[in-house]
């Protein structure tokens, strides 16, 4: 019981951590005025960006990778991959293709 509880906790922090990581990344593509990707390699669970920053609390299941673009005025643009990622929990994080929202 405590287990789910300690498991369910750590996906909802990652969760929280991973937006902000991706809000980082589009609020420094803004304050350059130029593109920052982001990519996500399944084998190592991490994300990487352009900036040099790196997200390694990835919990989620998907087994392919994905890579992103944040535009200089905020906008995303998906380059491959889903961004719909999935949970051992059956929860949901995907990032919203334009605004680059993102909804769990």
């Amino acid at each position: 019981m405590s287990s789910d509880i300690i498991a369910s906790l750590k996906i909802v922090l990652s969760k929280t951590a991973f937006d902000s990581f991706i809000e980082s990344q589009r609020l420094e593509a803004v304050v350059r005025s130029r593109p920052v990707d982001v990519f996500y390699d399944f084998r190592s669970r991490r994300v990487s960006s352009t900036t040099g920053m790196v997200f390694e609390d990835c919990l989620w299941e998907n087994p392919e990778n994905f890579r992103i673009r944040f535009n200089g005025d905020g906008s995303i643009a998906i380059l491959s991959g889903s961004t719909t990622l999935n949970f051992a929990d059956g929860s949901v994080l995907t990032i919203q293709p334009v605004t680059g929202k993102v909804s769990y």
